[in-house]
Parts: C-alpha cells; structure tokens; sequence
C-alpha cells in the first residue's frame, strides 16, 4: 500500500530524493507502530528501519508526535465525498459498515489502540487525533444534515452528537469490549438511531 505524502507539503516542490526519505521514514514509523504501539517507535528505529539519518528526521520533523501522527495519516486514502442517495437509514448503515470493515479490516486498524493510548499521555498527539477524526466524519454529519433538511430526522438534532451515537457503539466493540462486529450490528445501530431521531408521525 503506498504511503502518502503529508498534504500539508506539495509533493510537486519536494526534491525526488527527499520525497523518497520521507515515504521510507513515513513506512517505517507506520510499521513499528503497526507492530509495537506507540511506545515501541523510537527515532533510532525509525532510522534503522528506513535506512535514513536520523539527523534527516529530525529535520523534516519537529515532533515525535507529529511523525507519528503523519504515519497513522498516511495509511489512509484521502477523503472522497461519499454517495448521498436513497433513504437517511441505508445511508447510514453503509458508513457505519465501511467504518466496521475500517477497523477490522485495513491495515492501519491494528494501530488505532495504540495511538488513542498514547494521545491519552500526549496533548499534542491528541489534539492532532481530534481533528483527524472531525475530518474524518464530515461525510456521516453531511449525511446527518440532509436528514434534517429533507424531514427524515428531527430537526433539533444537533448533528455532533447525533454522529458520536452513531460511531460510538463501533468504537467501543473496537476497543473496549471486544465483542463481535459486522454488518448486521451496523444495521441494528442505524435502525435504534433512527427509532429515536425519526420525526413522530
């Protein structure tokens, strides 16, 4: 899987041979965070992993936790405005299935423990997490708006918390209780949202 270079730079002004340090180091902090968590990236692992100098990453990097923040990020496509067809219900299943198969499936889903523990310890990773994820869910709120605007859901849901409803059920099989996840409970979690959120006939 290729390893994005951050957006924040321009790939297209990058010198060929740093792009190239930055994909390695990127890789190889990607991995030992796959592998160990967050306490096992150190920036001498980094450096023997990629084959770059540490001097090299401290310099394109002014923070272990922005590195390995930028790693977890880069493990994923960029965001795509997702389909807004058919009923409010469907949509939301499908976003809460693709989340699903996202945690248990992709390959940075055996990272997402180990970067919420170590955002616990870490401001600045945390805040840099917080926003991740606000990006991350603007297609389920969007989702979640149309609703409101079309009549399909109440409109006095304020659409952030109607999202942490949504997703939270999946984080906390995810992370805390383990039990099962698939497509029949995303379906059973938009089926009870909905059964509270529904305007009253």
């Amino acid at each position: 899987m290729a390893v994005l270079i951050p957006s924040k730079l321009d790939e297209q002004q990058l010198d060929p041979r740093v792009a190239r340090s930055r994909v390695a180091i990127l890789r190889a902090t990607a991995d030992l965070l796959i592998e160990f968590g967050s306490a096992g990236v150190t920036i001498e692992g980094i450096a023997d992993r990629s084959g770059v100098a540490k001097t090299t990453i401290y310099r394109h990097w002014k923070s272990r936790s922005q590195l390995v923040f930028d790693a977890f990020e880069s493990l994923f496509s960029p965001v795509t405005q997702a389909k807004r067809e058919g009923p409010i219900g469907a949509q939301l299943e499908t976003i809460l299935w693709q989340l699903t198969r996202a945690l248990t499936e992709s390959e940075w889903a055996p990272a997402v423990s180990a970067l919420i523990e170590a955002s616990d310890r870490d401001p600045e990773l945390r805040q840099l997490v917080h926003d991740f994820l606000l990006a991350r869910m603007e297609n389920g709120r969007e989702v979640l708006r149309q609703g409101i605007a079309s009549g399909e859901l109440r409109p006095n849901r304020d659409v952030n918390v109607a999202i942490g409803m949504l997703v939270g059920p999946i984080f906390y099989r995810r992370l805390v209780s383990k039990e099962p996840l698939g497509r029949e409970f995303a379906a059973e979690v938009a089926r009870q949202f909905l059964s509270g959120a529904a305007p009253t006939r």
